[in-house]
This record gives C-alpha cells, structure tokens and sequence, in this order.
C-alpha cells in the first residue's frame, strides 16, 4: 500500500504539473502521412492530436542525442525504459513490455537475440536517420499484427520527395557528448530517377564508458554502425520499394548483467506496394508488404570483463520473415479495411564454456527453440453513428502453430536436457501446439467541435507466449538461493487482455490539453517468478519460472501546451501505472512510477532556447523479495528530479547547429526499471548518466 508520504509526493507532483497545463514539447509543426496506413497526423514537436498517440521526428530534437531508438522512446510521453548498460535500453508503455508491444522498424518485425534482452528490437533502429517515430499507447487498432496489447511503435524511414527541379538530396550529421566521450555521424542521400527514387543512409556512433552523478564510472560502452539502401517507385496512384538494411554493435558493456556482447548485428530485407484504384466500386485502395530480418547475438563473460575462472559464451540467433495484405473498402459511408498478415520466427541457442581456459569452448548445449507461426485475419473499420459520432470497430483472429525441438536438443556433461528440465518444473515436456485467439475493440469517437475531440473504447487482446517465456533452458544449479536457473513453460496460456480506455484532446490557438486513461484486467498473465512449489510449478528450489496468473493494470496520462507569450511555450507531461499481482495480492514488478517532464522554450525563426525539468517520484509499489515474488524490482527506488539546457542555432538556411546540457545539477539517480548493478557491488542499481555536455551538427543541401 502507499504511505502517506508517498501519497504527499504523488499528490504534489500531480498538482504541480495540472498546474502546469496545458501542455506540450515544441517545435516546427508538420503533417505526416505514416505508410503503415494510419491516417495523418499532426505532429508538434513530441505530441500529436489523438491523446494516446505520440509522434515525433528525432532529427527535429534538440535534447542530448538518443543512444539508440529505446531511448529515444523514452523521450516521448507515457514511455519509459529499462537500462543495464549504454546500449539496448528497454521500451515500456502502461506497465507493459516485451512482446507486450509491437515494435515495426520500416514495415519489418524484428526480435532480439539475446533471451536477457540486451537487444531488443528498438535498438536495431537507426534513430539518427529515421524520419518518423510514432507510438500508439494501449491497443488502438487490430491491424499491426497480433499481441501489442500495451501498445505498437513504428519507426520509419519514407520516401522522399523532392522539389520542383530538384533531383538529389543530401543530409549529414555529427555529434559528441562529453559524458563517455561519445562520437556519431550520419548520414541520408536520395536522388530522383525518373519516377523513382535510390535513397542510402549510414551512420556510426562509438561510445565510451559514462560516469554517473557521483564521478563512479559505469559499464556502458559500445560502437554500433549500420545502414541501409533503398530503391522505389512513386506516381500518383502507386508506391512500391525494396530495402535492405544492416546494423552492428560491437563491445557493448552492461553493468546490470554477468555477460557483456562482443557482437550483435541484424539484416533485414523488405519490400512494399501500396496501389489506388480508380473507379466507383467499395475497394479504393491495396497495399502489400513483406520482410526477412535476421539477428546474431554473442555474449560472454570473459573477452570484455577480467576473468579467471568459469568461463561462458552464448551465441543465439532469431530469424523472423512474414508479411501483410490489406485492402481498403468503402461502403454506405463507412470506410473499412480487410486484411492478412502472417509472422514465423525461430531462435537457436548455443552455450559453450571451458572452468579453466577461455581459449577452449566446449559445447555445453545446442538448443533450436521453438518455431512459433501465427497467421492473423482482420477486418477494422469506422462508420458514423450520429452528426459528430463515429464508430470505429475492429476483429481480429489469429491462428498460432508452435513446433518444439526440445528432442533434438545436444546437451553434454551434467546438464539436464530441456525436455528433463520441462518435466522436472512443470511435469510436461515439449509438445507441438496450437491456438485460436480472438481479439477485437470497439471505440465511439465524439468530435465535440472543431478543435477537441473525446473517445471511449472496449477492447480485447490476446498475446501468445513468446519463444523465451516457452522455451528457454538454462540449467545452472540446484541451490535455492542462488539458483540462477532458467526454465520456459511450454504449457503457458496465452495471455487475455481486457481494456476500457478513454480520453480528452483539446486544441485551441495557443494552448492544448490530451488526458487518457485506462483500466486493463489481465486473465492468464504471463508471469516470470520464482519455484516455490506453487499451483503447477513441482519443486521449490528457487529457479526462474514461467506460469499464468490474473493480473490488473490501471493509469492516467496527461499532456499538453501554453503559449505564455508569442514566443516562449511551457511544456509538459506525466503519466501514472497502478499493476497488481491479483494471485498474490502484491504489486506486479517492472511498473514505473509517477513521472514526467516540465520544459519552457523560447523560439526564434534561427535560434531556440530552452531548459527542460525530468522527474519521478519515489516507487513504493515493488515486487523486490524472491521468496514471496518475482524480485524482479531491485527496490523502493527514490524519486529524483534532474534539469538540462538545450539550444538550437540556424547557421544557415541549410546548417543547424544544436547543442546542451543533461543533468545540469550531475546528480546521482536511478530509473526505477532499471537493473540490478550485477558489476559493480558498492552500487545497487544501474545509475543514469550524470552531467553531459552535447553538441550536433546537422546539414542538409
């Protein structure tokens, strides 16, 4: 339960951000038509017109430049993040994370490698060139794929367009931050050819170690490179590419986890048509896209960390291709879209280790996980019900194939196979599965006027157990307080989502305000825990489990702007997540707390301004004890403020020079999400960046 001092912080930071509405960040305004066919959105700055949908273009940013796309998300209202080193920071949305959501970088589903997740999708974003980031909070649309029951984030690279007799286009950028001594370039080159268009992007970042608010060094560093080509076409009624895009991160070290990655890197492919069609019947538009991403993923505990003994690597690689088919339809004054989409992937996982010498591996597992296929049929659409109502209203059904190679799995010296550990956990062993999911939403949209809109929306959603939660099996001991074993349940339910979520936007001339909320009740939840003996879990020995419990999930999030004079903009946002174990009646872990950001901007036509204000309050409500929970929180993490500077200068009408300050004060603090300092002892968790000097130059011709 909260205290009441914890009520106290809650409540003041809630009064003093209301004060502060309505709220907003600042920048150019533009209209973007996204091609994952969503409608166009308004985007200023980080916050668009839909109250639990957020849009931002990262090269418009004048903040310390993002480590990768997970921390840039962090950017944005209502996303946290978890941290255990410089690189591979964790999206979360609404207390939901993982496969929870689904992340789309350029129409392709790509999954990390590594089942600790010190590559989740977001962190094979190029977020230097990428030219949209758009997170949808919560499940607002049957129609990017299956599960996302907390929410989808699309990156994007688009097409470009060119001016009249323009026919190449050229940007580049570079960057350095005092804190890590980190370096970045990049850069985005099109040229029109005939009517199409070739467009290449490259960029390179090399980042040391950064220190934390009390000087103490954390292990952080990392080089990632990568980039991508581009060929297509564009008339007025059809667009069609193929891409193919390479991204590689070497050396990155990670505090809060016993291995570090000399290597991971992701290829992907992908190809997409988006057709018109001309005429009076229902069917107006189709549009058609397909992907192959594959990602290789090496860690260990020895080539980056001083070791004498017990030495351990890990190759894993997941490779993911699918596709979608969607036509659009109008009839009878409802607009409406019928599709199919189709996702395969497949994890392999290799362990070797020598006690003694690192220079001679041997093969300790070799484990090909399981193939999860899930082919999904949508049909979503809107109709109006009254002069300023609409319906919108979406069905989803996915049908889930799970092929298991548990009995093929190599496993030497005293480890115990998967299907032994399956058994001796959960008494099954790895059997081929299947699921029929159903999920659908409804949503009654009422355009109050011209310039504010409210919403009420009913939903369920459905995620399947992913291939970690079914399949990983990691042996390592017996001894129940430092079993560091690790066994997926190829027996989890999937996982039932039901939502009711509503909001308020309001846009007038000079000021603005969004409000959401939501409450979500969770059947089957797929919960990572501890072996207690519990209801289906055989022994009690302290290993990390897998098993489906009811859960809740409820919280509010607010945003908006003010112009307080013609030129300067107050800014802000925060958002509240309550989750609660409903088995155990305690709360759920990995929650963030209340938190937010106030900025105040003043803009020039060349020059900006501006000081930023990001805080939290204390998070009381932790699952931090392993022997009544998951543990999976580190602690009570205190509640922090920090305040950085940033400015903007055009050099030129093609030269933009942005530089600033992080954490002004170098204060000492930690994300509630982030990990357990596994590397160092004197500290608790994975401390944030202290006091950063940044500066970047961007040019485009």
């Amino acid at each position: 339960m909260y205290s009441i001092n914890n009520t106290r912080h809650l409540t003041t930071a809630l009064v003093t951000t209301l004060a502060f509405l309505p709220l907003a960040a600042h920048a150019q305004t533009t209209v973007v038509t996204p091609n994952t066919g969503m409608e166009e959105i308004l985007v200023e700055g980080q916050v668009s017109v839909n109250p639990a949908l957020s849009s931002a273009i990262p090269k418009n940013s004048s903040t310390l430049p993002a480590a990768d796309g997970g921390d840039f998300l962090r950017s944005l209202p209502g996303v946290d993040g978890s941290r255990m080193g410089g690189h591979g920071i964790d999206p979360i949305i609404r207390g939901q994370a993982r496969t929870q959501l689904n992340i789309i970088n350029n129409g392709v589903f790509t999954y990390n490698g590594c089942p600790n997740r010190m590559d989740p999708p977001s962190s094979y974003s190029d977020i230097q060139t990428t030219d949209i980031v758009i997170v949808q909070r919560g499940y607002q649309s049957v129609q990017y794929g299956p599960g996302g029951t907390g929410g989808t984030v699309i990156f994007e690279h688009q097409a470009p367009t060119f001016e009249e007799g323009q026919t190449v286009k050229v940007a580049t950028g570079a960057g350095y931050e005092s804190n890590g001594d980190i370096f970045s370039l990049s850069g985005d080159g099109s040229a029109k050819v005939g009517a199409g268009y070739v467009r290449a992007t490259g960029h390179f970042k090399d980042a040391g170690n950064y220190e934390d608010g009390d000087g103490e060094e954390v292990r952080s560093s990392f080089t990632q490179y990568g980039g991508g080509m581009e060929a297509g076409l564009k008339d007025e009624n059809t667009e069609a590419s193929i891409g193919v895009t390479y991204e590689r991160i070497e050396d990155a070290l990670f505090a809060g986890a016993g291995m570090d990655s000399p290597e991971s890197e992701n290829i992907s492919l992908r190809g997409n048509v988006d057709q018109d069609i001309d005429g009076t019947g229902p069917l107006k538009a189709v549009h058609f896209n397909a992907y192959w991403s594959d990602v290789n993923h090496v860690m260990d505990n020895f080539s980056l960390r001083n070791r004498m003994m017990m030495f351990r690597q890990a190759d894993t690689s997941t490779t993911s291709y699918g596709g979608k088919f969607v036509a659009d339809m109008e009839a009878g004054g409802s607009k409406f879209n019928l599709g199919i989409d189709l996702q395969n992937r497949n994890m392999t996982s290799v362990s070797t280790g020598n006690d003694m010498n690192p220079d001679m591996l041997n093969l300790l597992q070799s484990f090909e996980m399981p193939d999860l296929n899930q082919i999904g049929f949508f049909v979503e659409g809107t109709t109006p019900v009254a002069e300023k109502v609409t319906l919108k209203a979406g069905l989803r059904y996915d049908h889930v194939s799970v092929n298991h190679h548990a009995d093929q799995a190599i496993t030497m010296g005293m480890m115990r196979s998967p299907n032994a550990l399956y058994q001796k956990y959960y008494g099954v062993t790895a059997e081929d599965s299947k699921e029929d999911n159903l999920s659908g939403l409804l949503r009654l949209e009422y355009n109050i006027g011209t310039s504010s809109t409210a919403y009420f929306g009913v939903s369920r959603s459905v995620r399947t157990a992913d291939i970690t939660e079914r399949a990983i099996a990691r042996d390592m001991g017996n001894a129940p307080v430092m079993n560091m074993s690790w066994i997926g349940n190829p027996n989890l339910a999937p996982e039932k989502h039901y939502q009711i979520d509503a909001g308020y936007g309001l846009r007038k001339e000079g000021w603005s305000m969004l409000l959401s909320a939501y409450y979500d009740e969770v059947d089957d939840y797929i919960f990572r825990d501890h072996a207690r003996g519990q209801d289906g879990i055989l022994v009690a020995d302290g290993a990390q489990i897998y098993r489906n419990i009811d859960a809740r999930l409820w919280g509010v999030e607010v945003e908006g702007s003010l112009k307080v004079m013609d030129k300067l903009t107050l800014a802000a946002d925060a958002a509240y997540t309550n989750g609660q174990n409903k088995d155990l009646d305690i709360p759920l872990p990995q929650i963030p707390p209340f938190s937010g950001q106030i900025s105040l901007t003043w803009e020039e036509q060349d020059w900006e301004l501006g000081g930023r204000m990001r805080w939290a309050v204390k998070q009381t409500r932790v699952d931090d004890n392993a022997m009544t929970g998951s543990g999976r929180d580190v602690q009570q993490t205190p509640g922090w403020a920090v305040i950085d500077l940033y400015g903007r200068y055009n050099v030129s009408k093609d030269i933009t020079l942005r530089a600033g300050v992080s954490n002004l004060f170098d204060k000492a603090y930690t994300n509630h999400l982030n990990r357990e300092n596994s590397y160092d002892g004197t500290e608790v968790q994975v401390n944030e960046p202290g006091r950063s000097f940044y500066i970047r130059l961007q040019a485009a011709f």
